[in-house]
């Protein structure tokens, strides 16, 4: 990066406020995806079929993402975004009152509902508070900054949940997230004078819909039952989870400013096509793995590729006209959560008719097809 590339990321206010806010996500998740596993195994019993319910309820708001945008069509970003947040940070805070199955999947559609309509309000933030030619690169650095967040909330926990617990950490999360929500209402940037199409649907955004689509579904797989599996089937405890994804978000944290620029280099195609083939071995070898060693270096090798998001979001970006840009984000989540709603359902019950590979080998399949249909992007992207 050159130094007035550097410069246009130090002196612009407006997007450190956005990068405070995904610090915040950042706290959410290295405390929800961490602790959230051995929680439900430990106080819920739960089984995988149970969570696959759950989880496919979970990912109901961002089907229907559009109807949450419409209803804060009247809001600014910048208070749709504070918004969103604050739920978030409510949803996650009464994690500490959950005592069933039930209440868990009724707090974790809340806080869903916040961040799923934060998807696109944080993505369109990031874009338009980011500089020209740089949108890979300033996604990137958002991404590192989350992980950085995650890192440093990691660390905490392996300190703090002895004493405090699973309780105390869930408001931790809540308060990250308000900070967050905070920091974004501060944004000075006035929204772009045009008309907010909530909901957009065109045929020349096919792809970017498909492509979506199927990264809804591979991603819904690993997150609902990566960690799950092993926990449930190999008895992982909550210490070494907390380990095992502090040094995943190290990594994140280290390659994230690098792999997006790449992705501003050398285009989509590559770099998605790049992704899907390590899917693919990562997806098959939590199928037929049992040592638990190399369960958790592929752990870590399906996030640290899991960079679709920012090459879909840069793709988007370069199609879609300002005024399409929000509302075609929007329509990929939708789209994206499609599948994210059935997979975990399907994938629920499968594990209990056929046992925890079917998924993940149904995992590697959907990265085929994914990496097929990724060819269709054109190979070189003129910033």
């Amino acid at each position: 990066m050159s130094l007035l590339a550097q410069e246009d990321f130090k002196s612009n206010a407006d997007f450190k406020k956005v990068a405070i806010a995904y610090a915040g996500i950042g706290v959410f998740f290295g405390i929800q995806l961490s602790l959230q596993n051995n929680f439900i195994v430990e106080r819920l019993g739960i089984e995988a079929h149970e969570l696959g319910v759950v989880e496919a309820l979970r990912e109901v708001p961002g089907f229907l993402n559009f109807i949450f945008l419409t209803a804060m069509v009247a809001l600014s970003l910048r208070l749709s975004a504070a918004l969103s947040l604050g739920i978030m940070a409510i949803g996650i805070a009464s994690f500490s009152q959950i005592d069933s199955v039930l209440s868990f999947a009724a707090l974790s559609v809340f806080w869903s509902i916040g961040f799923h309509a934060w998807i696109p309000i944080g993505q369109t933030m990031a874009l338009n508070a980011s500089p020209e030619n740089q949108k890979g690169k300033a996604l990137g650095i958002l991404r590192s900054v989350e992980s950085a967040a995650w890192l440093a909330i990691l660390l905490t926990s392996l300190l703090l949940y002895r004493y405090i617990g699973y309780d105390g950490l869930f408001i931790a999360a809540g308060l990250a997230c308000a900070v967050g929500a905070f920091s974004v209402s501060r944004v000075k940037a006035k929204d772009p004078r045009t008309v907010d199409k909530t909901v957009l649907l065109k045929k020349k955004y096919w792809l970017y819909y498909t492509l979506q689509f199927l990264q809804g579904c591979r991603k819904q797989v690993f997150i609902t039952f990566a960690i799950f599996a092993l926990v449930k089937v190999h008895g992982m405890p909550v210490e070494t989870t907390m380990i095992l994804v502090f040094i995943n978000q190290l990594l994140i944290t280290l390659t994230g400013p690098w792999i997006g620029k790449l992705v501003d280099q050398l285009g989509e195609r590559v770099m998605l096509s790049v992704s899907y083939i390590a899917l693919i071995f990562v997806f098959i070898g939590y199928g037929v793995v049992d040592e638990i060693s190399v369960l958790y270096v592929l752990y870590c090798l399906d996030n640290l590729v899991f960079f679709g998001a920012i090459a879909l979001n840069t793709y988007v970006n370069r199609l879609a006209p300002p005024e399409e840009l929000k509302p075609t984000l929007s329509m990929g989540v939708t789209f994206n959560h499609i599948s994210s709603v059935a997979a975990p359902l399907i994938g629920g019950f499968a594990w209990k008719a056929f046992g925890y590979q079917a998924i993940f080998i149904a995992g590697a399949i959907v990265a085929a097809i994914s990496l097929v249909f990724a060819q269709w992007i054109p190979r070189k992207q003129t910033v």
